[in-house]
């Protein structure tokens, strides 16, 4: 699966189970707030296991699972809004920051 425009990574997108997955999690911490749910959320995200969210992974996934899609603009927003330490990608404690201030 490769985005078209600027972003180039190659990202394995979800499988449908996987994409189930992440919609029962997400609707599980939504109702509940608990954050335990927030590290299968980020491996669901972390397409490449390396923990970190990039710009790529999060453009894919989020357009797999969103019904409205997911633009190259709005995961480049993301990414510059929510990474704290200016490394270009997403961590754990920075996506579990994002999910208790947003969702």
């Amino acid at each position: 699966y490769r985005i078209q425009g600027e972003l180039s990574e190659h990202v394995n997108p979800l499988s449908p189970e996987e994409v189930a997955q992440f919609n029962e999690t997400l609707a599980v911490f939504t109702s509940t707030k608990d954050l335990s749910h927030a590290e299968a959320l980020f491996r669901l995200l972390d397409r490449n296991g390396n923990g970190l969210l990039s710009r790529e992974e999060i453009k894919v996934v989020m357009d797999q699972v969103s019904q409205q899609g997911f633009s190259d603009e709005e995961a480049r927003s993301f990414v510059e809004t929510y990474d704290k330490n200016g490394d270009g990608e997403i961590d754990l404690r920075e996506f579990v920051e994002f999910l208790r201030t947003k969702i």
